[in-house]
């Protein structure tokens, strides 16, 4: 027995010496590493990749592969605490990166901005090899991307500006962002997407960007028509925006927008007067409308808007922040100006620049742009099949169930909206767009209440949610809770800077609590960021309606015809049921100047865009009933009562009506009567003429009693 141990043992030794002998490569655990991270088995490249570090002796570039392998397993403060150790952050960009991503992962916002702050991340060094060890071509390489080191880098820094409120700075970092590489999409998409930039100031920042040498002429032509989908799709202006003189491009002319401008100018110009005229005139298009002036003391509602136009316009100045980033550009390394190119091609790999447009319109983004547009413009029925053919492909596509769920509500499809939003709530429990779609969901079904509890979800998972805090908005405006609404939009307002929607919905309330004079000066400020936009010019002209302005509403909704019916022709479509409402509203400002025969043919066209509106068979009936034509009258009204029983004001008129049309039955029996009373006058007017004499004769048509009541039968103008 002793003899087999002794035996073992200087085996054993035997095999210890020989060791000396044989040899381990490191590499071999560095493609294990990676290829258990390829494979996403991230706990068995976590436990290789620290053995590596241990056996180089913490090389830069394992460090910071086992610092990656922590990240990937969410162990945050793990991470940064193994680059922070070997102090790497203070030499490597790629460490410096991986870094800030660890502190704002796990929300230490203020300490990634003072290191930020503190180091010149220009001049850092891209790669991870020791100095002696750096290869004259990986040096080379390094440089090249270095551009898009520092774009992450300030795509980072913006999101955590973002995070802790300061977003005119925030903007500054995703416009460097995208100056540095300008396939940086996420830095254009927070810039889009979360409305923080007017519509002008987006053309100007893809114009601005596109001048680069990072891509061929080419491939420069396809990122310009890809990045053009992304901006803005409402309907916008042609002209020079208040703030800066930058020309876009519309279909309307030229004369009417010149026309807006003023509008929107002067009004600005006047706002601290007492009294401001009403006519004040405009050449060559629509006048100066404005709301007499009837407050001397600011109101609260007053101040917030003063001081949102005086800190728009100064807090962010889209050509400073492109200077201050064409600037540090130029400090930037590039050793190589050629575009980097692959080493073997395809033959397929290699198309035209056209071919390439034309196959990108099958693109995802591309498609959902179109859908976009045809939102915006309300064809939500086209809009939806666009949205399925997504759909179909990429069933998750946060921008397309955006527009979906904008579609459904609009459609008020309620059941496809609920299997909707519990297939979202499933599946991304942890998104705020999931909430969102619940919390729509319950304001359509009309339970607001339950529809802001969703809503509120929805901001605590995004607190930079702008679309959660309209709809918020719309849950209290649904309950005339006015004031709540507009604080709702006053939020959005600081979310979307760029966005004209929740001042045209300020303005809409304030129109509805009676403060015509604020509404007015709210839908100019949405007209200075959508000048064109007709769904604004449409709640102008309501508000001068109800301000007892009718031929300037008249003027206002005449405009905003023509230009709906302009962007129809361009289409090649004709006119919605969405713009019933606005061919109403024209017949009731009509019918109020006295143009009876064009108010009925407006509302005739009202009622042609959709049959069964029991508020046009009245308003028909109403002009019917002033032009004399009462049998026509009440039979309109019998129609309206047929689809709401319960209205109030076409009952009250009808029996109106009524009266007047029996007294003129009486009339009818008793006509002989009359026949020989009128032949007696007849035969006496004749005598004092024929002798000489002259009466001043006064023809006796019987005048109706049926009359326009501002007290119980005026007409209420429709809103969008």
């Amino acid at each position: 027995m002793t003899t087999d141990l002794i035996i073992e043992e200087s085996d054993m030794n035997e095999q210890f010496n020989n060791l000396d002998q044989q040899c381990t490569d490191i590499d071999c655990y560095r493609k294990l590493v990676k290829n258990l991270l390829d494979l996403r088995r991230y706990k068995s490249a976590l436990y290789w990749s620290e053995k590596v570090a241990v056996l180089s002796q913490n090389y830069p570039k394992d460090v910071y592969q086992m610092a990656q392998c922590m990240y990937m397993l969410k162990e945050y403060n793990r991470a940064g605490h193994v680059i922070k150790r070997s102090e790497l952050e203070k030499k490597n960009l790629l460490c410096l990166t991986l870094l800030i991503e660890c502190l704002y992962a796990s929300k230490e916002y203020q300490e990634a901005l003072n290191l930020l702050d503190s180091l010149d991340i220009e001049d850092l060094n891209t790669s991870l090899h020791e100095e002696t060890d750096i290869d004259p071509v990986i040096n080379q390489i390094n440089d090249n991307t270095k551009n898009d080191l520092l774009a992450s880098l300030y795509l980072l820094k913006a999101k955590i500006l973002e995070a802790v409120d300061k977003r005119s700075l925030a903007i500054d970092c995703y416009i460097h962002a995208l100056q540095k590489s300008v396939y940086m999409t996420e830095a254009l998409d927070a810039l889009v997407h979360h409305e923080i930039l007017m519509s002008w100031e987006e053309k100007d920042l893809i114009q601005n960007i596109m001048p680069t040498k990072q891509c061929n002429d080419a491939d420069l032509h396809i990122l310009k028509y890809l990045y053009e989908q992304k901006l803005k799709k409402y309907y916008s202006s042609t002209s020079t925006s208040p703030q800066m003189g930058h020309p876009e491009k519309t279909p309307n002319n030229a004369q009417l927008l010149n026309a807006i401008n003023e509008k929107i100018k002067a009004s600005e110009t006047v706002e601290n007067r007492k009294s401001i005229s009403t006519s004040t005139a405009v050449k060559g298009s629509i006048k100066l409308f404005s709301t007499p002036s009837t407050q001397t003391i600011m109101s609260p509602a007053n101040k917030i808007l003063y001081d949102l136009k005086n800190t728009s316009a100064s807090s962010f100045s889209i050509q400073s922040s492109l200077s201050r980033s064409m600037l540090n550009c130029s400090r930037t390394v590039n050793t190589n100006n050629k575009i980097p190119s692959r080493t073997a091609k395809n033959s397929g790999d290699i198309i035209t620049a056209k071919n390439a447009l034309r196959i990108l319109e099958n693109s995802v983004d591309i498609l959902i742009a179109n859908a976009e547009e045809l939102f915006y413009n309300c064809e939500y029925k086209k809009c939806l099949k666009i949205i399925e053919e997504i759909l179909d492909r990429d069933p998750y596509h946060k921008r397309t169930l955006f527009v979906q769920i904008g579609c459904l509500m609009e459609l008020k499809d309620s059941n496809a909206l609920y299997y909707m939003a519990h297939k979202l709530v499933d599946f991304n429990p942890d998104e705020p767009i999931s909430w969102y779609a619940v919390g729509s969901y319950y304001i359509l079904i009309n339970k607001p209440e339950q529809g802001r509890r969703y809503l509120t979800k929805a901001v605590l998972l995004d607190r930079l949610f702008g679309p959660a805090f309209l709809t918020y908005g719309h849950s209290f405006a649904k309950e005339k809770e006015h004031d709540q609404a507009m604080a709702a939009y006053f939020k959005a307002i600081q979310l979307m800077r760029g966005c004209h929607l929740p001042f045209l919905y300020i303005g809409v309330e304030c129109g509805l609590t009676k403060n015509y004079e604020m509404a007015e000066k709210f839908f100019y400020q949405a007209m200075s960021l959508a000048p064109l936009d007709v769904f604004v010019l449409h709640e102008l002209g309501v508000i001068k309606y109800e301000s007892e302005l009718y031929e300037d509403a008249e003027e206002i909704f005449r405009t905003t015809l023509s230009m709906v019916t302009e962007m129809c022709k361009q289409k090649n479509e004709s006119l919605s049921d969405r713009w019933e409402p606005l061919l109403n509203n024209l017949g009731h400002c009509c019918r109020k100047n006295k143009k009876l025969t064009e108010s009925l043919d407006f509302h005739m066209r009202a009622l042609s865009l959709k049959p069964l509106n029991s508020q046009t068979y009245t308003s028909i009936g109403f002009v019917l009933a002033l032009m004399g034509r009462l049998s026509e009258a009440v039979e309109n009204f019998h129609k309206s009562l047929a689809l709401k029983r319960d209205d109030v004001i076409t009952s009250t008129i009808l029996k109106t009506v009524l009266e007047d049309l029996v007294e003129d039955m009486v009339e009818i029996e008793g006509g002989d009567e009359k026949e020989n009373q009128q032949q007696q006058k007849h035969d006496i007017t004749a005598n004092l003429t024929s002798s000489g004499e002259t009466i001043d004769y006064i023809d006796v048509y019987r005048q109706l009693k049926f009359d326009e009541r501002e007290d119980s039968a005026d007409m209420n103008l429709e809103c969008d």
